[in-house]
């Protein structure tokens, strides 16, 4: 199950992303049009490793302590500051598919949280519970790069933990395509 989720992670990471597309529900059709942008936007995230940017990119679409889990929205808007060029592609890519760069970086959000939430019920639904019931003082006791992590990783978690049951329910639709997606994806 963490094998899926991480590689679930690995995909968001170097894949690029947005912000929010409305406070509205998700729809169907926004996580059908997302997933459709996913295999013409590989080209990019093979370049943007080729050129060494993809570490970049991980780092800036990690949640810090306290803060949610945005991958997508980060991405973009770590992309719009960094790599503007980049970010041209994205929108480019992106629009054909009805969204902005930012909606398409909120819908994508929606879209992995949901699906990580989906993933992580069917597959080992413990491991939240154990996620949450980590003593403090373990944590407290680790080196202080290893608690960097931990707490991206907490941030993660509870973000998935807490995907609305309606996205839930609309990705279940997409789910299928995603972890096919995620199958294929070439390796960083």
């Amino acid at each position: 199950m963490l094998k899926t989720f991480f590689a679930a992670l690995a995909f968001v990471f170097v894949s690029a992303g947005a912000s929010l597309a409305g406070d509205g529900p998700l729809t169907e059709d926004q996580a059908q049009r997302f997933v459709k942008t996913l295999p013409a936007l590989n080209a990019l995230k093979t370049e943007m490793d080729a050129e060494g940017k993809s570490e970049h990119m991980r780092i800036a679409t990690q949640p810090q302590a306290g803060e949610k889990f945005k991958p997508y929205s980060n991405a973009v808007a770590a992309l719009k500051e960094d790599y503007p060029a980049d970010h041209a592609r994205l929108s480019k890519a992106v629009k054909p598919h009805g969204f902005s760069a930012q909606e398409w970086g909120a819908v994508g959000d929606r879209v992995i949280i949901a699906h990580l939430a989906n993933k992580m019920q069917k597959e080992d639904p413990r491991t939240m519970q154990m996620m949450d019931t980590m003593d403090q003082s373990m944590i407290d006791m680790m080196p202080p790069e290893m608690r960097a992590r931990l707490a991206a990783t907490f941030a993660i978690m509870e973000t998935v933990k807490n995907a609305p049951a309606h996205d839930r329910e609309v990705v279940a639709t997409v789910g299928d395509e995603l972890d096919e997606l995620m199958e294929n994806e070439t390796p960083s």
